[in-house]
C-alpha cells in the first residue's frame, strides 16, 4: 500500500503519476498480489478512471505484449499478467465513474465442424482485458450464423478459429459469404489455431492470421488502428 508521506514535497500530477506507474509496473511484473491494493489506493485518491486505465493497466499489458513479442515471456507469463490486469479492470467496473465502453467490438468464433475452444477462450481474455467488447459464439458455429451475429451486432472483427484440418475450410466459406454480400461496412476477418498459417490466411483472403492470444492482440489493435 502506497503511503502519502513518502510523496510530501513533490506535486499532486507527480503522486498520481508514480501510483500509475506502478499499477503497470504490477501488470507487467505478474504482481497479482498487489495490483488491487494499488488501484483501490489510485480511486481513492480520485484519479481519473480513465487514467489508471490508459496510464496504469493498460499501459502495463501493452509493455506484456512487447516482451512475448521480444521473445523475453512465455505465453503462460503473458496469461498471469492477464490476470492481474483482469483484478485491476473488475475493481473499476465496481465503482459508480467507470464509463462502459469498448476499442472495437470483436466476434468470436470456432468454425462448423471444430469443438475445440480453449485457444478461442484465451485470445479471448486477451481481447477482452485490453479494452474490447467480444460476443463469443462457442463452438462448431455455421458460416451463415457468424455473419448473421456479425451484422446484427456492428461488429468490427470477425475471428475465427479451427484446430482441424477438415474444418480449416469452413473458414473459407464464411469469407465468401460475407464477400457476396456487398456490404458497406465490412467486417474484418482474422483466423488462427493449430493447422492455420499465413499462407492458408492469403489464400482463402483473410484479413489477418495470429499464431496465440498476444500476437492477435496486437493485429487487432493494427487493423483497428488502420495501420493494415
Amino acid at each position: 500500500m502506497l503511503v502519502k508521506y513518502f510523496y510530501e514535497g513533490i506535486g499532486k500530477d507527480e503522486y498520481y503519476m508514480d501510483i500509475l506507474e506502478k499499477i503497470a509496473e504490477c501488470i507487467l511484473n505478474m504482481d497479482v498480489n498487489n495490483i488491487e491494493g494499488l488501484v483501490k489506493t489510485a480511486i481513492e485518491e480520485n484519479i481519473n478512471v480513465e487514467d489508471i486505465y490508459e496510464y496504469g493497466l493498460n499501459k502495463g499489458m501493452i509493455g506484456t505484449l512487447d516482451k512475448f513479442e521480444n521473445k523475453e515471456y512465455y505465453l503462460s507469463e503473458v496469461i498471469v499478467c492477464t490476470d492481474a490486469l483482469n483484478k485491476g479492470i473488475n475493481l473499476l467496473k465496481g465503482t459508480d465513474k467507470i464509463k462502459e465502453k469498448s476499442k472495437g467490438v470483436i466476434l468470436m468464433s470456432v468454425v462448423e465442424g471444430d469443438t475445440h475452444e480453449i485457444g478461442k477462450n484465451i485470445v479471448k481474455v486477451m481481447v477482452e482485458a485490453t479494452g474490447y467488447k467480444v460476443i463469443d459464439l462457442g463452438v462448431n458455429r455455421k458460416s451463415e450464423d457468424i455473419i448473421e451475429e456479425a451484422i446484427k451486432n456492428n461488429v468490427d472483427i470477425i475471428g475465427l478459429s479451427s484446430m482441424m484440418t477438415t474444418t480449416m475450410e469452413n473458414m473459407k466459406s464464411v469469407i465468401n459469404r460475407l464477400n457476396r454480400l456487398n456490404l458497406s461496412k465490412r467486417p474484418k476477418v482474422i483466423i488462427g489455431g493449430g493447422p492455420v498459417s499465413m499462407d492458408f490466411a492469403e489464400e482463402i483472403g483473410a484479413d489477418g492470421y495470429s499464431p496465440n492470444a498476444p500476437k492477435a492482440v496486437k493485429l487487432i489493435d493494427k487493423l483497428i488502428g488502420g495501420e493494415i
